[in-house]
Order: structure tokens, then sequence, then C-alpha cells
């Protein structure tokens, strides 16, 4: 049999099959909905969009429904559409028809550069992760009619949309046209959005990876509210808290101290000798917002996001695509988290879409964590940085100590071992349920309580009096009651606090004169101890009553009618009781 016979032979026994897909669009587009976006992340994708077309006004708006997501629950606050808009040059209808396309790039490098897109991917993949519909209008120039293109994960279910349509000519709904009334810009919709859970507040993270913009002039908008950028070195602005004291005619805040620029240069993957710049740079937090650990706990604080502060934050293009703690970064064998102290220096490495794959940057422009070589590079540049960093800070912390050691070395040594006492026994129950708001209102009248006339009318005296009482988690405040009470306790979340009543006769007979100026003598050392014991008495009594729930009437009047007994006792020994 020759060859050409075998060959046809061959044929016949060959069945006739018809070409499959490559890929099955209707499952695709579902399962890609499941990939690691955030909400934050999918939102993202259309900024960096907006960025691109180079927006000097992006705007966002939220639009929120009550809706039931667990039966038998009521309905929660709940983002169903997103829209943004922003002023950049627009899509002409090639680029728009193709602006939804998977894997299509629609942007063009800048003087060869690569811009903050990668794969073609990011546009579509963030909607259709938050969003069942996406609709997408564009002009390029503000007396043109806007173009319209949408993707519909329904109707591709259904096989009614299998290809993206040339655009058509459609206004998009009347308040986003009026933001471009006289403008080029592009606006999308989000609708239909299911895979949010409630009504998260995206201004930070806006703030925070969009800040490098926003310090060049870019304006965001969120719901009518501007976005202030917020820096993890706290060294540029303006920031919300410059603009309120601008307002106010004050000073512009505090901005952390630089320590220092380092670089690593490195040879760009597939080029022809090229090299590029990872570029690091430190800072040190202002001392005024670090004078005591656990600073980083107040309400200034946490309003400025300190105690989110630990770890670093990555930036790709100048726009961050990592903000968490980098594994074996810090030390020479590396922890994978930071230390308390470690909020309190900022940490930010930036990097050129060039050297991609020296920080294993995914699709979705999150993970973006430097691989082992160029990690250990980095671990060289900031180790000394941060080794001194953490002394600075410490040093400032020690000297605080003394001082306020110092200043009550009345009780200093009480309440201290009280608070290494209470780490070894159980949870105190009392406070335990209060708000952050309602703990605040209870500290601050502490804190009135505590000081004197003229300066609980000083605000700044009375949030520093309010931020003090709030971190230890054992206080005695001398205050000024009636004779009969000796002592009143007060609980916050992680504290109690005694209010030791100054007019008792047992404070001024017992209490006061051993808590007077004293020399080293024995004896005195001897007195000390004493008083010290005294006060570890009432903070007893305290934590055993805060084991007690529901039991405020009883243990007020118990406390009362103690502090009256124990007056009266007092006054019939000074008169002489045992005649």
């Amino acid at each position: 049999m020759t060859k050409q016979q075998e060959k046809s032979s061959k044929a016949e026994n060959v069945k006739e099959i018809a070409p499959v897909e490559l890929i099955r669009i209707d499952k695709i587009y579902e399962s890609l909905r499941y990939n690691d976006y955030s909400p934050e992340n999918g939102l993202g994708e259309l900024v960096d969009n907006s960025v691109e077309a180079g927006a000097l006004n992006i705007c966002i708006f939220t639009k929120v429904e009550k809706v039931k997501i667990v039966p038998k629950k009521r309905p929660t606050d709940t983002i169903v559409e997103i829209a943004v808009v922003d002023d950049g040059t627009g899509m002409n209808e090639t680029v728009l028809q193709n602006s939804l396309v998977l894997g299509e790039s629609v942007r063009d490098t800048k003087n060869g550069k690569r811009g903050i897109g990668r794969f073609g991917l990011g546009m579509t993949l963030g909607s259709i992760s938050l969003a069942r519909r996406v609709e997408v209008y564009s002009r390029e120039n503000r007396n043109d009619k806007f173009m319209y293109v949408s993707v519909d994960l329904d109707a591709i279910f259904e096989k009614k949309q299998e290809d993206m349509p040339a655009p058509v000519f459609l206004d998009p709904p009347e308040q986003y046209m009026q933001v471009l009334s006289k403008s080029s810009g592009t606006v999308v919709i989000l609708k239909d959005c299911d895979r949010i859970e409630g009504n998260p507040d995206f201004t930070n993270y806006l703030g925070r990876t969009y800040r490098k913009f926003i310090e060049r002039g870019l304006n965001i908008m969120l719901n009518n509210r501007h976005v202030f950028l917020h820096d993890p070195l706290y060294m540029t602005g303006p920031t919300r808290f410059d603009d309120e004291r601008i307002e106010a005619g004050e000073s512009m805040d505090p901005k952390a101290a630089s320590l220092g620029v380092n670089k690593i240069t490195l040879p760009v993957p597939g080029s022809d000798g090229e090299t590029a710049d990872i570029t690091i740079r430190m800072s040190l937090l202002p001392e005024e917002w670090r004078q005591s650990r656990g600073d980083g706990g107040s309400k200034e604080a946490k309003l400025r996001k300190i105690p989110d502060n630990e770890g670093v934050s990555i930036l790709r293009a100048d726009r961050e695509v990592l903000y968490a703690h980098v594994p074996y970064i810090f030390g020479k064998k590396g922890i994978a988290h930071s230390k308390e102290i470690d909020r309190w220096w900022g940490c930010e490495i930036s990097f050129p879409p060039e050297l991609d794959p020296y920080f294993q940057v995914k699709y979705i422009k999150r993970g973006a964590e430097p691989i082992s070589e160029v990690r250990d590079q980095i671990r060289d540049k900031i180790e000394a940085v941060v080794s001194s960093a953490r002394k600075i800070i410490q040093a400032t912390w020690d000297k605080t100590s003394s001082e306020n050691q110092k200043k009550a070395g009345d009780f200093g040594k009480a309440e201290e071992t009280m608070k290494n006492t209470g780490k070894k026994l159980p949870k105190s129950k009392k406070g335990k349920d209060l708000t952050e708001e309602e703990e605040d209102s209870r500290a601050e009248t502490v804190a009135k309580i505590a000081l004197g006339d003229e300066d609980k009318k000083d605000c700044k005296k009375r949030e520093q009096k309010k931020n003090e009482i709030k971190k230890k988690p054992y206080s005695i405040l001398p205050v000024s009651y009636p004779s009969t009470i000796l002592f009143e306790t007060v609980y916050l979340t992680d504290g109690i606090i005694i209010q030791l009543n100054v007019n008792h006769p047992f404070y001024k007979k017992v209490i006061s004169p051993l808590c007077g100026d004293l020399d080293d003598s024995k004896e005195n050392v001897a007195k000390n101890s004493v008083k010290d014991a005294i006060l570890l008495l009432l903070f007893s009594y305290a934590k055993a009553e805060s084991m007690f729930e529901n039991n405020e009437t009883l243990f007020s009047t118990l406390r009362a009618h103690w502090g009256t007994v124990l007056a009266a006792a007092l006054e019939e020994y000074d008169l002489g009781g045992n005649s």
C-alpha cells in the first residue's frame, strides 16, 4: 500500500467533528467574578483608568438601599450601584468598543514607559467582581455626543450577548451628565452590585492609594465630599487635618521627619542593559504624637489611622498596590508582623512597572511582594534605620514615663503593681459593653472631675487628661467630694479608676501623711510600703467589684455606707473613743 493510499484509508476512518469553542463565555464570566478583588480593589480599577486618562477631577457616587442579606434579619444599608465620572481625555469609538473586552489594553505607553495597567483585564474584572451590569459612556470633546457600550452578565449567561457591538450614541443619566457638562470624559456605572457587603467607606482607601496623584493636583470626590490624601509616611499634605487647622486660623498639622531615601538599582528584565530604581523612603512621626506608649490608641491617633500604620506601603507607578506586613523584611531573621513601636515610623517602597517581575505583581494589582533576592536588599537598606527609629521612640517614652512617675509618684507604684497583677487575674465584666462613644464620654467626665476649675475649661488639658486616663489599666485620681465618701469606682473597657476623696477623714489622717514629700530614710521607705498597701487594698476591692454585673446600686450604696461608718469611727477615735 502506497503512502497516499494509507492516508486515504485513515481519513475514511476519521469522523468529521465540528470545532469546539476555546472559551465558554457564559461560564467564564461568572467564574471570573470570584477573584481576589475586594470592593476597594474593584473600585480602584475604575479609578486607575480615570487617572491614566489624565483626569483632573474624579467624582464617585454610590447608591445605597436597604437589602436583606441574611434571612429573618433586618435589611441593612448596602451599595447597589457605583458610578465613576472623570473629566479625562475620553475614548473614541474604537477604544470605547474595546474598553470592556477582556485582555484588550486601550492605553498607549507614555514615552515608552508602561503605566498603571498591565494585562488589559482590570476595568472589566474589577467591574464584574462587584456588579452584574457595566455601562460606559464617553466622549473626546465637550461638544461631542456621548457614546455608550455595556456588558450584562445576565445577557451573557442567556447567550443574548456574545460580542461587543459598536458603540451607540446615548447620554449618561442627567446627574452624571451635569458633572461633564463642559468637559470631555467618561462615566462608568456598575449596576446590580451583588458582591458588596454593606456600605463600606472608600475614603481612606482612595486617599492612601492615590495620594501621589492627589498631591499633584488630582481632585477626588466621593458622594460630593472631598477625599484628602493619606500619607503613611505622614510627610505630605494637605491632609484633612491641615485643612481643618487652616480654616480655624491655625498652623498646619505637624509633619513627620525624613529618615532618608535609599535606592536599589536593578536590571530591567528582557531589556538590553537597561536599569531602573526601587526607591525606599522612611520617616519618623512627630514627637508630640508619640509621647508615651499607648498614644496610638488615643482618639486623635485613631483619626489619623496611626494604629493601622504598621508594615510598609508599596507603590507601583506611584499607585499603592500593597499596604501590609511584608514577611522577613525587618531584622536579621525577619518577622511577619510589626511591634507596637513600629507604628511610629513609616516606610514606602516604590518601583516602576518595568520591575514587575521582581515584585510578583498579580493581574489584580494586589500582593506585590518582593522576591527573596530583592527583599534581602531592601532589608539591608532599612534594617539600621528601623533600629535607630525604635531607639529614638523608646527614648521619648522612657523620658515621658520618668517625668510622669515624678508627677504621680504618690500613686505610681501601686498603679504599676496592680497593672502587673491584673494580667494574672480574670477579666473584668464591668465596662466591657461600653461603646467607643460611651467610654470617651465617661473618661471625659472623670477628667473634668480630676482637674481644677480652671484646668477643666482648657480643652487641651482636658483632652490630655482624658487620654491619660484611658491609657492606664488602673488609676487613682484624687477628687473633692463630701467628707462621708471615701472613694468611687469608674469602669472603662480596659480600665479601673478609683476616685479617691481628699476630704474624707481617712485620706486626711492616714493616706495624705504617707503621701507627702519623703526622704530616703528607712522609716519613710516603710511608710511608703504602708501607703502602697492601703492603695492596693482599694484597688483589690475595685477589681473584685468589677467581676459582678448589674449590681451598680448595691455597690454604690455599700461604698457610701462604708465611707460614712469609717468617717464616724475616725471622729470617735479622735474624741477618745476608748474612754
